[in-house]
């Protein structure tokens, strides 16, 4: 019995011993790990242009922790891919108030800005930008662009040299600054820029076409049309084909221009620009009534162009319509265009 007895006490204080093991502990979640896996799910929503799955797990991150500076950053970008600029500009603002070194917070700010038409803000942030981060050429080129933009060239191309020296290959760069130098007659310059910007990145027609146009612009007419050749290999547009058919008029091949001409009216069928110029290369074959006809259909697309009424005024005189081309020479006059006043003044005689 008592054995027995011994052998049951054991029982219970081993039982007793196993019942504090087993004892349950409750797991409280780490709001950070937590705010850190939303916040990675936004980022990768976002790079895959799920704006809208990104801007919920941006949200569930900063509520999960309300001083999450690259949650409101990256809520920002895209608020900003979504449209919706005055949101983003508020998440930038609340990134530089945790962090007032967060260049790319104020590049980003920079860029909603000039969206929403405030380009002195816009440059104010490029340029707090840059004084944070010497090294950011995006910011130099958007400050350079607005530059432009402000008709300030000689400043733009600084900006733009910076940009470069910061990022070698940066295509866009070199074509802006070419553009501005283009603004400056420093067609040689413009043709260097533009060239370099086409081995930087060969992909894009447009370059090309702005090279082709320098060519143009310096008297080099076989180069330039090699430049809009290219253009329109790697994508076919109006503008291409009329300013290679420019060139080729320049160059005398007029009927060659024609067809250019021709397949920008294609693509673009009330281009007046492209009727106007085809116009030209019919008088110079002696087409008047070619001429005539196209001219007014510029005119019909755009009545204040000048250099139709011009030239239909040219064709007329050839075909003896003396008084229609008098009326058509004071009109371009009136457009101002200096070649209808000189015209206009055999009509008073």
């Amino acid at each position: 019995m008592k054995r027995t007895i011994l052998f049951s006490i054991g029982m219970a204080f081993t039982a007793i011993c196993f019942s504090q093991m087993d004892t349950v502990k409750v797991k409280v979640a780490d709001p950070n790990a937590e705010a850190q896996k939303f916040y990675n799910s936004g980022t990768n929503n976002f790079a895959n242009k799920n704006f809208t799955a990104a801007l919920t797990d941006f949200n569930a991150a900063i509520t999960m922790l309300p001083d999450f500076e690259k949650a409101y950053y990256n809520r920002g970008l895209t608020r900003f891919e979504m449209a919706d600029i005055k949101g983003a500009i508020e998440d930038y603002n609340k990134s530089i108030s945790l962090n007032a070194s967060a260049d790319n917070s104020y590049f980003s700010r920079g860029q909603a800005r000039y969206s929403a038409g405030d380009k002195n803000g816009a440059m104010e942030d490029y340029s707090k930008t840059i004084s944070i981060n010497p090294g950011h050429a995006q910011a130099y080129y958007y400050r350079g662009g607005i530059k432009f933009e402000n008709t300030e060239y000689k400043s733009s191309v600084e900006d733009f040299d910076m940009a470069i020296k910061m990022k070698p290959d940066y295509a866009y760069a070199y074509n802006d600054r070419g553009s501005a130098k283009r603004q400056l007659e420093d067609y040689k310059g413009a043709v260097e820029d533009y060239s370099k910007a086409v081995v930087a990145n060969p992909n894009l027609a447009f370059l090309n076409t702005n090279l082709g146009s320098a060519r143009r612009k310096t008297g080099d007419f076989k180069g330039a049309i090699v430049a809009f050749d290219q253009a329109i290999a790697i994508k076919p547009d109006h503008i291409a084909y009329n300013n290679r058919g420019s060139a080729k008029f320049d160059a005398g091949d007029y009927k060659g221009a024609i067809d250019d001409f021709t397949m920008a009216l294609k693509m673009k069928n009330d281009y007046a620009f492209a009727y106007n110029n085809r116009a030209a290369a019919k008088l110079k074959l002696k087409d008047y009534k070619g001429c005539i006809d196209d001219c007014s259909t510029a005119i019909s697309n755009n009545p204040q162009y000048g250099f139709a009424y011009l030239n239909r005024g040219i064709a007329k005189e050839m075909l003896r319509d003396n008084d229609g081309a008098c009326r058509d020479w004071e009109k371009a006059s009136s457009l101002g265009v200096n070649a209808g006043k000189s015209y206009s003044q055999d009509c008073s005689k």
